[in-house]
């Protein structure tokens, strides 16, 4: 006890004496630091002569390009590529610098960076009240800084934002609308069918493009031994830019350029790998996955979840061919998302429009579908047991059940971990999504 006590009495002559030294480690105090370092920030940004190009991670996933100006009067011009307008035309919003409990960079007016943002999912596409998680407050890291490259953690969703310093060429194709042009690669999902390939060099690859979460599928053939690969993409003003570049043998692919589209014939066209290629059309997979549609009807019995689709089938290249948004059950409730549940009942599945309001959620009338038949070239067959209600003649529940079945069955595509695309056998000219 005696010798705890005087290391004790030790120990506090020791931190009494800190305490009290006149020396400090910084000669200057935190605020004037922090307010030395934001200057500093800011000069960084104004200064760089032809601007930034810029690629924002959302949280909820994807890739997004953009281009800012910032100049002295907290005022920032800028493209994106998420819209056709949004590449075309500039947007000037405000931006400031402060600190916060990092010093932080805030754009603070509504711009295309906060239309990422935006709860509405009518405007984004994504989450209702969430939108795509992206932010429009960012925390700046010194450690994340150089003179060319400028990294951001964003506050509430903790997106990344990634700037680099753009050249004047870079710059200019901006301002001439370059970018605008590569956003033609989007015409890509006016296709009618499904399937869509494209020769490059002596490689022949299937793309799938998601434009919803910012992700290109390319499959192609090693022999007869199918081979896949996804990245994220974005815009820049010379084309798609891959997040993670594809190496095929002596290809790479780190993205395409040289983006062309004919609307007379429907078709878009790029340079790739070292070559160039035109997209063009197929009925069915260049490698069929003979598994994935047992693997989609299985997931939700051992999970004991659903499919579900909020547009129902697009067909004949028209979203919600049908009008199932449009639907309303036998009390007035609107439209919720469509449903394929497998095994719902020991002895039938589900399909059908699931109606909501602020009491609950309804199945109101729709099919019953057996379990579907599997056939040995990977296609699903789906047959008809019986109905739940009485289905409207024409209306859009009757021809939803009509083409689910098609006796030519339906090819699952898996696109992520949590999503499938159910493309007719017939002539990909019709398929749904199910999440």
């Amino acid at each position: 006890m005696k010798r705890s006590f005087l290391y004790l009495l030790f120990l506090t002559t020791v931190f009494f004496s800190c305490e009290n030294k006149d020396d400090t480690v910084f000669e200057e105090s935190a605020d004037v630091r922090l307010n030395a370092a934001l200057a500093s920030y800011e000069k960084q940004l104004v200064e760089a002569p032809y601007g930034w190009n810029a690629v924002i991670y959302p949280g909820g996933g994807g890739s997004y390009g953009f281009y800012f100006k910032f100049d002295d009067k907290n005022r920032v011009t800028m493209y994106s590529d998420f819209s056709d307008a949004a590449a075309a035309k500039s947007k000037e919003s405000s931006y400031r610098l402060k600190a916060m409990q990092t010093p932080s960079l805030i754009f603070d007016t509504y711009s295309y960076l906060h239309v990422l943002a935006d709860p509405d999912n009518e405007v984004n596409g994504g989450t209702l009240g969430e939108g795509l998680k992206s932010d429009f407050e960012f925390s700046i890291y010194g450690d994340s800084l150089s003179e060319d490259r400028m990294a951001f953690v964003g506050r509430k969703n903790q997106s990344r934002l990634v700037l680099t310093k753009a050249t004047q060429a870079q710059a200019t194709a901006y301002t001439n609308g370059d970018l605008a042009k590569a956003v033609l690669f989007n015409n890509i999902s006016k296709y009618i069918p499904y399937f869509k390939r494209v020769t490059l060099g002596a490689n022949t690859y299937e793309i799938t493009v998601n434009q919803n979460t910012r992700t290109i599928k390319m499959t192609w053939l090693n022999g007869n031994v199918p081979k896949t690969f996804t990245t994220s993409y974005y815009f820049n003003p010379t084309g798609v830019a891959f997040v993670s570049p594809l190496v095929n043998g002596s290809q790479t692919i780190t993205g395409f350029t040289n983006i062309t589209w004919n609307a007379n014939s429907t078709q878009v066209g790029f340079s790739g790998g070292g070559a160039s290629g035109v997209v063009v059309s197929a009925i069915k997979p260049l490698s069929v996955d003979l598994a994935a549609a047992r693997r989609w009807w299985q997931a939700p019995v051992e999970s004991g979840g659903d499919w579900r689709s909020s547009m129902g089938f697009h067909v004949n290249g028209v979203d919600d061919a049908f009008k199932v948004n449009d639907l309303k059950d036998d009390q007035g409730r609107p439209y919720w998302f469509y449903m394929y549940s497998p095994a719902f009942n020991p002895q039938y599945d589900a399909f059908a429009p699931i109606f909501n309001d602020e009491d609950g959620i309804y199945l109101d009338n729709g099919h019953a579908p057996a379990k579907p038949t599997f056939t040995a070239d990977g296609r699903a067959v789906f047959t008809q047991l019986g109905t739940f209600g009485v289905i409207p003649a024409g209306g859009a529940v009757d021809k939803s059940g009509d083409l689910l079945f098609d006796p030519a069955g339906f090819y699952l595509i898996q696109t992520s971990d949590e999503t499938y695309d159910m493309v007719s056998a017939k002539d990909a000219k019709s398929w749904i999504t199910w999440e």
